[in-house]
This record gives C-alpha cells, sequence and structure tokens, in this order.
C-alpha cells in the first residue's frame, strides 16, 4: 500500500504546484480585486477562478481583457538576466533566456502586467544584432499586434529589416525616413541598423557610416545595438578606404563588447589591418 500511496501523493504535490504557478492577482479597471486566482486565456477574455456568494465551492468566468487594469504575473527570473547579457551587447545569450521564457507569457502578451513585451523587445534587439533579418521582421510585427505603448514605432524600426533580407535598399531607406533619426526610441535605433546595412550593400559608404554612428552617438543606451554598429561603422571605413579609423572601429568593438558575438570577428579584422 506504501508503494501505491507515495506516486499518489506525489502527483497530487506536482499538481498543485501547477496550480500554485498560475495564480495570480487580478485587478479591474474599476478597482477590483480577484486575487491568488487561477487564469487562462478563451479568445479575447480572461478566465478566472472565483468563489461563490456565500459558498466554498469555485466557477469560472471571464473578464474582457479591456476591463483588466493589471494582472500581477511574478517577473521571470530569465528577464533579469537577459537584461544583464544585453548590457554587454551579448546577443546569443539573450536568445537563448528568453526563448524559455517567452512561450509561458505567449497567452497573455496583450495583457496589461504580462512580461512578454519587455522580454520581446530584448529578443527583437538581439535577433537584429545578429542578424536574423526575417525572425527579426517576424517578430516586430508579433510586437505591433499587441499596441503596447511603444509598439508601433518598434514594429516599424523591426519591419525594415523584412526588406533588408529582400534586398530592398530603397524600401529601406523610405521606411527608415518615416522614423525620426535623432530623438526617437528602439524602434528609430532598429531603423538606422536596418538603414546602416541596407546603404553598405549599395556600397553607399558614406551613408551607411553616417547611419551606424547615428546609433553609437544618439542611443548609447541600446548595448545590444552598439556592437553590430560599431561592426558597421568599421566596414564602412574599410570601405571609404580609411584603415586607421577602420582600426579603432574594430578594436573598439574588441575592447567595449568583449562578449558580444561581434566580437571574434572584429579582433581577426583589427589583427589583418595592423600588420598590413
Amino acid at each position: 500500500m506504501k508503494n501505491l500511496k507515495n506516486p499518489f501523493l506525489m502527483l497530487c504535490g506536482m499538481l498543485l504546484t501547477v496550480v500554485m504557478l498560475h495564480a495570480e492577482d487580478v485587478t479591474t479597471t474599476d478597482g477590483q480585486v480577484f486575487a491568488n486566482t487561477t487564469l487562462r486565456r478563451s479568445g479575447s477574455m480572461i478566465m478566472i477562478k472565483v468563489l461563490l456568494p456565500g459558498s466554498t465551492s469555485m466557477m469560472e468566468m471571464g473578464l474582457p481583457i479591456a476591463r483588466i487594469a493589471k494582472i500581477g504575473f511574478a517577473e521571470p527570473p530569465e528577464l533579469a538576466k537577459a537584461k544583464e547579457a544585453a548590457s554587454k551587447g551579448n546577443a546569443q545569450e539573450v536568445i537563448k533566456l528568453t526563448a524559455t521564457s517567452m512561450p509561458a507569457q505567449a497567452d497573455f502578451k496583450d495583457v496589461p502586467g504580462s512580461w512578454w513585451f519587455p522580454m520581446a523587445q530584448l529578443r527583437l534587439l538581439a535577433l537584429a544584432s545578429l542578424g536574423k533579418d526575417i525572425e527579426t521582421a517576424n517578430l516586430a510585427r508579433e510586437i505591433g499586434a499587441t499596441k503596447a505603448p511603444g509598439s508601433d514605432t518598434l514594429s516599424r524600426g523591426g519591419t525594415l529589416f523584412a526588406a533588408l533580407a529582400s534586398s530592398d535598399t530603397e524600401a529601406v531607406s523610405v521606411g527608415a525616413k518615416g522614423l525620426p533619426r535623432i530623438g526617437g526610441d528602439l524602434g528609430s535605433a532598429l531603423a538606422q541598423l536596418a538603414l546602416g546595412r541596407a546603404l553598405y550593400l549599395k556600397r553607399d559608404y558614406q551613408g551607411a557610416l553616417r547611419a551606424f554612428l547615428t546609433i553609437k552617438i544618439f542611443y548609447p543606451s541600446v548595448a545590444l545595438l552598439q556592437p553590430p554598429a560599431l561592426m558597421g561603422a568599421a566596414t564602412s571605413y574599410v570601405g571609404l578606404e580609411d584603415p586607421k579609423r577602420a582600426l579603432q572601429a574594430f578594436t573598439d568593438v574588441v575592447s567595449l563588447w568583449p562578449d558580444s558575438p561581434q566580437a571574434a570577428e572584429a579582433k581577426k579584422r583589427a589583427d589583418i589591418l595592423s600588420h598590413s
């Protein structure tokens, strides 16, 4: 009997853990709070468990997302780690960390309080940094569909990478003009990276350099885009036959962003220039 009872108790414990992991506080726009309730998504409704008045029985009821002010989701531990990796320009680590944490929030990405959007922002920048143009554009469209604050410009900047993937440099140039070059947000920084790469493909090295340096000078806090911007500036200097500045830019990638995916290639290029 002992051998039969233990697995049963273990299963009950596992089920309880699952329920508690999904227990959240839900606050409506009129100030009503449903504390420690389990929830699930059903279309445009969030289904929650509530106690029947005067009873110990539970029932499920639906709340339209428009009526929800916030759901108190616990911050995923991967988010802090992803932010730390992003601050070092480590795009590969950001991709790894967000891949494990974003799916858990996917059903609630457009719900106030969800952690999907901040994780998606980091992942979008990391994808762009790594040159994963199609994935960048696809995620940008998904971000835009959430209608979260800041999602519009982020989506517009990110979707330019679809045109970049198809070498439609003119579309990138036109799209980038629709976002402020200076004084914008993350979407503007993304647009300048796409523009720099598009102009480089056209061998407009001066224009490409201007776009890459815009990220370096005017968006220094967007750490994930600094290594690819510096790398782009370095290769633009090579195109402009300015080996001295190219060497300095390659060296900056290595010294300032040693954890970035661009550092290894920058070191090789710097070594070649320093011995030429």
